[in-house]
């Protein structure tokens, strides 16, 4: 579908709600989670901004994979998923929003025989959905697509260079040292800084935020190799460390607020060869 004629610097965005445990990925990239012990009772929603997972023009796989909540182990009649897609001007957002794509879902509960709901989800230990969008953006980012293929490294080598690296973030975060982070993260920074249209004065924003994120001096969650599982996606270009029950293994401790989830930091490592070595992307 193409966009409209007032839309001049295009701003893709899903908006995922689920009220169960699920992914979704944009081409083997994960850009939206509710996984773990939040799941059990509690649902998420949210605006998730892809320019800079897309990189450029084209069509691209959209997946959700869907399970149960924690603690359960099948999926019931009350679980599912919906993905809106949305496209807008970055520049008079709000003016210029619309729906790029149909809306994409688990079907509906209907009523049985018996005249009882009934899903074709309850039962099932997992359920997906999936479709193809395509989308039109006036750049090419230089993001992992001509990274290596981690895939064919020795997975326990790899493991041991990842687990290095987020050791070392790990240790960034434990000093609550928001410079070194940023400076460790300036792939990533230069990266969204094109995919958005940041100027000088968005771009010291988003540095701002941080800042202040480290200066609130949050308990960081200990990193225990042994209760982290390596995850390769992006069709073997991206690599990450996760917890066992599929949370982020980097997490900052929940402020003392009711309702408040622990503040995950998203941390994708690629390589452009095996002599520069992992980086944050």
């Amino acid at each position: 579908m193409s966009i409209g004629s007032t839309i001049n610097n295009p701003f893709y965005e899903l908006y995922p709600n689920l009220n169960c445990s699920g992914i979704v990925l944009i081409n083997d990239v994960p850009v939206f989670s509710f996984l773990g012990k939040d799941t059990k009772d509690g649902i998420l929603d949210g605006s998730v901004p892809i320019n800079h997972v897309v990189l450029q023009s084209g069509k691209y796989n959209v997946v959700g994979k869907i399970f149960p909540r924690f603690g359960q182990k099948t999926l019931t009649e009350n679980d599912g998923m919906e993905i809106s897609f949305n496209v807008s001007d970055i520049d008079n957002w709000k003016e210029t929003k619309q729906n790029f794509f149909p809306q994409l879902s688990t079907p509906d509960p209907s009523f049985d025989k018996n005249n009882k709901i009934t899903s074709p989800l309850k039962g099932l230990p997992y359920f997906e959905i999936t479709t193809e969008i395509e989308v039109e953006l006036p750049f090419v980012l230089d993001g992992w697509q001509n990274s290596i293929d981690l895939n064919k490294i020795n997975k326990t080598i790899l493991k041991n260079k990842v687990i290095e690296f987020y050791s070392q973030i790990h240790a960034i975060l434990k000093e609550h040292n928001a410079s070194k982070f940023l400076e460790l993260s300036k792939e990533k920074e230069d990266l969204q800084t094109k995919a958005f249209y940041f100027n000088s004065i968005r771009k010291q924003e988003i540095r701002d935020s941080i800042i202040s994120l480290f200066n609130k001096n949050l308990e960081v969650l200990p990193l225990n190799p042994d209760e982290l599982k390596l995850e390769i996606f992006g069709y073997g270009k991206l690599v990450s460390l996760i917890r066992t029950d599929g949370s982020a293994a980097l997490q900052f401790k929940r402020e003392n607020i009711e309702g408040e989830r622990n503040i995950e930091l998203e941390v994708k490592l690629h390589a452009r060869s095996l002599e520069k070595g992992l980086s944050i992307i």
